[in-house]
């Protein structure tokens, strides 16, 4: 069935009851035969007869990280013969690339975890496949994903990182697909937010302060008209109006008595205006961020909300007219962690006659949970205490707090962070900062970064930095920069470019740790495997690398080169005679002398035991590199001639050696030899050397590659 293979990257196999594999495909595999009757999943298929998708493990003959699907295989009696298995190589292209190829976010990515072995099944970061998950302890969230929980949590990786990550459970495997995005990327729209927050905070009080002025020019007016009137009144100026009646004598009645024949007409103005007033004030309130109410409580222990702004409806869900005359709506709303402390606050308001602040929160038919606070003012009235207020939503407000404590705990990581202005000055520094640098904040602030630069970068290393930044708003890579006691450190930083919603940049923040012990790590490990232990001239692997790289500057720049072959006359006499050890401070010395005799873009190996070649390039035309060749080459024969004295590594024996040295050269241009070729015809002519009396010089010619064939054969 080609549809099987199709959909299993890795083959199938069909197997026995006892787990023997009967048929595989592909047969490359090498499959057929092998016995895996251990596979859980397979034992399970044979004995509850129903599918199974085992766990992840290393192929038994491939040695890949393997999914199995196991299906039982029943015959024409319907009793389990077999199984019938799917493959899927987790190492290779398969059907969760479509998940795990994805990103969340920037930096961000999914995960498919096993809980039961606590590994990686598939993950965004390749490398990450098959990987254990951190162990238990250190990552509490991911500790009660794989106990079961569906949900999200903020928690520091084992990689050192502050992730927001969330999990699902796939019921049909029992494994979990978690989504993780970095905290830093999720915390970057908090300035904006913030922003938002400022301008809309700015014109809620513009606006409050306008409606508080218009008011108190409102109320006051009818004072100075007052007086004004009276004033005209007695100077005859306007004819008589309605006067204020502010005793009861006969002036007041007088007053009263006047004032009575316009009653009527100033009843009905008054009712008119009062209603134009009204609908002029509503739509005034209506457009306040927040509910404007009167809360009132009533003599026979009644509480309703006779006046309620538009807004009610939007932040609580609730109709005006619905606590017009109770407020039991509004209280079944209250949370239940709160109820009890909105009830005291307002008895203590009404007790004390005090402004009534409150923070509480309700269950928004629709929206959730919501967080509400409430300022009012208590006034008695005639039917019992009223407050005069705001209610404004502040449930954005309170996931700003959260998440700014959070961005500040996440500042003080162990990685050191500064964070500059646009103009690239420091603005502030966490504690990791000082603790690796050695300045402190007062020192740092105010500074430019290039307060930690070290000398040991380029202009143009800076330049690229800096064009990175301007171009993506980001860069990252290795700087080497200087302590504040003058200590030269590696580091590896992580600079980001932060912007208003202008797009311009407000601010840089760079994150950097110290990689100092682990370059150091490198080097070690770099010259153990490229230098040789005794001399500390490069080794073979070395030497083969320096040898393709003159051929192929050689093919590039058209110039000759030359390799010398070089073999120490004698030096077995003396590791038979006083040991070792002095034959290794010997092949030390050999390797001073001949460094000395070089330019430094020649390159000196020693291959093992007392053989040494020397790479030298930039010879002239064939006639000038060899004689050039032939110079350096006397020049080396002269001075490993000169006697050695040795005296042991403890200085307690003094021997002085003569020792010489026979020298083969082969010369050569580009990619005309192999590399092979030319070490070989170097090694012939160092053979013929040692035949002509050894301490001397050959070059190769063919007639050497006949002569050595011809000795060959006589041996």
């Amino acid at each position: 069935q080609p549809a099987l293979l199709s959909l299993f990257n890795w083959g199938v196999l069909v197997t026995d009851r006892e787990g023997t594999a009967l048929v595989s495909l592909p047969e490359s595999m090498g499959r057929q035969g092998v016995n895996y009757g251990e596979v859980e999943s397979i034992r399970l298929a044979v004995s509850e007869g129903r599918a199974q998708i085992g766990r992840a493990v290393f192929g038994k003959t491939t040695g890949k990280p393997v999914i199995p699907m196991v299906v039982p295989v029943r015959d024409r009696d319907g009793r389990i013969s077999g199984t019938l298995i799917g493959l899927t190589n987790l190492a290779a292209a398969n059907f969760l690339d479509d998940i795990s190829s994805n990103r969340f976010g920037r930096r961000g990515g999914y995960l498919i975890t096993d809980p039961e072995q606590r590994i990686f099944i598939a993950a965004t970061d390749k490398t990450r496949v098959m990987q254990a998950g951190p162990p238990v302890g250190v990552n509490p969230v991911f500790d009660r994903y794989l106990e079961g929980y569906d949900g999200s949590g903020v928690a520091r990786s084992s990689r050192g990182v502050v992730e927001l990550s969330s999990s699902k459970r796939v019921p049909s495997t029992g494994w979990l697909m978690q989504a993780v995005l970095p905290s830093e990327e999720a915390f970057a729209p908090i300035d904006e937010v913030l922003q938002r927050i400022v301008v809309a905070s700015v014109a809620v009080g513009l606006l409050a302060a306008g409606l508080v002025l218009w008011w108190l020019r409102h109320e006051l007016r009818p004072l100075g008209e007052a007086a004004s009137m009276l004033g005209q009144m007695r100077d005859g100026l306007i004819p008589r109006q309605p006067l204020p009646v502010r005793r009861d004598d006969e002036t007041g009645a007088l007053a009263g008595a006047f004032n009575g024949l316009l009653a009527a007409i100033v009843a009905e103005e008054a009712r008119a205006a009062e209603h134009l007033f009204n609908q002029r004030l509503r739509a005034i309130v209506s457009r306040v961020p927040g509910i404007v109410i009167q809360y009132q409580r009533y003599d026979d222990g009644r509480y309703a909300l006779p006046f309620a702004s538009d807004a009610l409806r939007e932040i609580c869900g609730l109709e005006a007219s619905a606590v017009e005359h109770s407020a039991d709506d509004f209280h079944a709303l209250l949370h239940a962690d709160d109820a009890e402390a909105f009830f005291a606050s307002r008895d203590c308001s009404a007790e004390a006659l005090e402004p009534w602040h409150c923070e509480f929160r309700i269950r928004h038919p629709e929206a959730g949970v919501r967080w509400l606070l409430l300022d009012a003012m208590p006034e008695p009235d005639a039917a019992g205490l009223s407050w005069h207020g705001f209610v404004t939503d502040i449930t954005g407000l309170k996931e700003i707090e959260s998440e700014l404590r959070i961005a500040a705990a996440t500042f003080e990581t162990q990685e050191g962070i500064f964070i500059t202005d646009a103009e690239k000055r420091i603005v502030r520094v966490n504690q990791a900062f000082t603790a690796m640098t050695g300045y402190s904040v007062e020192e740092a602030v105010g500074q430019r970064p290039s307060l930690l630069r070290s000398g040991l970068h380029s202009a143009d290393f800076y330049r690229h930095l800096h064009e990175s930044l301007a171009k993506d708003g980001f860069w990252q890579g290795e700087i080497w920069n200087r302590r504040k006691n003058g200590e030269i450190y590696a580091e590896w930083v992580t600079i980001s470019a932060v912007q208003d919603t202008a797009g311009r940049v407000t601010n840089y923040v760079a994150a950097f740790s110290d990689i100092t012990e682990h370059k150091k790590s490198e080097e070690q490990i770099h010259r153990l495997a490229f230098y040789d232990p005794l001399t500390q001239l490069p080794n073979r692997r070395l030497f083969y690398d320096r040898l393709e790289q003159a051929a192929v500057a050689s093919a590039r720049a058209g110039y000759g080169c030359a390799l010398l072959f070089l073999d120490m006359d004698g030096f077995k006499s003396l590791n038979d005679r006083y040991g070792h050890a002095l034959g290794d401070e010997l092949l030390v010395t050999v390797a001073q002398r001949l460094s000395v005799c070089v330019r430094e873009s020649d390159t000196v190996a020693r291959l093992g035991g007392d053989e040494f070649v020397v790479i030298l390039e930039h010879l002239g035309d064939e006639p000038a590199a060899a004689a050039q060749a032939e110079m350096v080459a006397q020049k080396i024969r002269e001075a490993l001639v000169a006697p050695y004295e040795l005296r042991g590594r403890n200085g307690d024996t003094h021997v002085t050696f003569n020792c010489s040295a026979s020298i083969g050269v082969s010369l050569f241009r580009g990619h005309e030899l192999s590399r092979e070729d030319i070490i070989k015809r170097a090694d012939i002519a160092m053979y013929e050397a040692k035949a002509g009396g050894r301490n001397t010089i050959r070059f190769y010619t063919p007639a050497c590659e006949v002569a050595a064939g011809l000795k060959a054969a006589a041996g």
